[in-house]
């Protein structure tokens, strides 16, 4: 099983009730449904792209608008906000499209600027290299080998370290949990914010699944399926290739009113 993201279109009129709207579009294809086989493409899913990055950037101006739409919690039922100037959806008109780094940049800053902050109210943290070279010395130092549950605990039960690690705009880079070793490149960033963001931010926006308002969920490799058909005998042609690879020229040419929310799914 693996997960992905699709960006689900729907008609203006469901403003007022994006669950509803968004459980009514994704239904046809729904793994756990009755529906036919080839045509389920997800079996759990989530409003996510504000607090990662994957999300939209907002048009200036409009970052308070309650017609944007933000990532629900995590799975454990822990808050996600969006990073400033980044949401997960809303109309189409309220969501930049002018520059494809955008809220990528956005989260990027949001995660230099949280470490900042959290290090004028916590106690300095000790490197993750510190804690490897203590095993180094003394192999009975983490019970259980370097990478094994006794080591990571020591290493995020700093203050600091975990404030940081448990906030969604850390952005699970370097998660330092076994087998994924690596620091979190904030922690140990010597140069500019500026720099930080050039770095660490995505060059391209997410290349995204689509579902289209008239229901076609276009895969991003150029496969399309109809959510009213069985696949293998569809007898519809699919919406064509013009703006594909690449979902963001075709989101930002839809009509300025189209709500726009991104899903990741479980498949």
């Amino acid at each position: 099983m693996a997960g992905l993201t699709v960006t689900v279109c729907l008609p203006p009129e469901v403003a007022d009730d994006i669950d509803g709207a968004l459980t009514t579009a994704l239904a046809p294809f729904d793994q756990n449904g009755d529906n036919p086989p080839g045509r389920g493409m997800w079996d759990s899913r989530r409003i996510l792209g504000g607090s990662n990055g994957r999300g939209f950037a907002v048009v200036r101006g409009y970052e308070d608008d309650s017609r944007l739409i933000h990532d629900e919690p995590r799975y454990d039922g822990t808050p996600a906000p969006s990073a400033p100037g980044v949401c997960a959806g809303g109309p189409r008109a309220l969501l930049d499209f002018s520059r494809p780094q955008a809220a990528s940049e956005r989260a990027t800053a949001a995660s230099w600027d949280l470490w900042q902050r959290l290090s004028g109210v916590h106690p300095p943290a000790l490197p993750l290299k510190v804690f490897v070279d203590r095993w180094r010395d003394d192999p009975d130092a983490f019970p259980g080998g370097p990478w094994d549950d006794g080591m990571v605990a020591a290493y995020r039960a700093q203050p600091l370290i975990k404030a940081y690690l448990d906030h969604p705009w850390s952005l699970g880079l370097g998660f330092p949990g076994a087998p994924f070793h690596t620091e979190h490149p904030v922690i140990g960033f010597s140069r500019s914010r500026a720099h930080y963001i050039r770095e660490l931010s995505w060059k391209l926006p997410p290349d995204t699944d689509v579902l289209t308002v008239d229901g076609w969920w276009r895969e991003s490799n150029g496969s399309a399926v109809h959510a009213s058909c069985d696949p293998k005998m569809c007898p519809h042609d699919p919406p064509g290739p013009a703006v594909w690879p690449g979902s963001e020229t075709y989101l930002s040419q839809l009509p300025p009113a189209t709500v726009l929310v991104r899903v990741h799914c479980h498949c």
